[in-house]
C-alpha cells in the first residue's frame, strides 16, 4: 500500500509541477559592454539586459563570464528575474 501512496504523491507532483510555466530564462557568456548610464549589460552572443538601479556595476566586468536569469517584458531582457 505504501508503494502506491509514493507513487500517488510523486505523480501528483509532477503533474502540478509540469503545469507552471517557466519564466525565468537564463543566459551564459561574457560580458562585452556595461553602460551604467543607460543601466544595460551586454553578453558576447549580442543580447543586452536592462540592469535595476541598484545594481552593483562595480563587480561586473567586461570580459567576464556570467551566468545571467533575466524575464521578458515589453521585448526587455529585464535582470534580475523577478517571480
Amino acid at each position: 500500500m505504501s508503494r502506491r501512496i509514493v507513487a500517488f504523491f510523486a505523480s501528483s507532483f509532477l503533474s502540478v509541477a509540469m503545469s507552471i510555466p517557466a519564466s525565468a530564462i537564463e543566459a551564459e557568456g561574457f560580458v562585452l559592454e556595461v553602460n551604467e548610464e543607460a543601466r544595460q549589460l551586454q553578453l558576447s552572443d549580442g543580447q543586452t539586459y536592462d540592469l535595476p538601479n541598484d545594481f552593483d556595476y562595480g563587480a561586473v566586468l567586461p570580459g567576464m563570464p556570467v551566468h545571467v536569469i533575466y524575464d521578458v517584458a515589453s521585448g526587455h531582457n529585464i535582470y534580475p528575474f523577478s517571480a
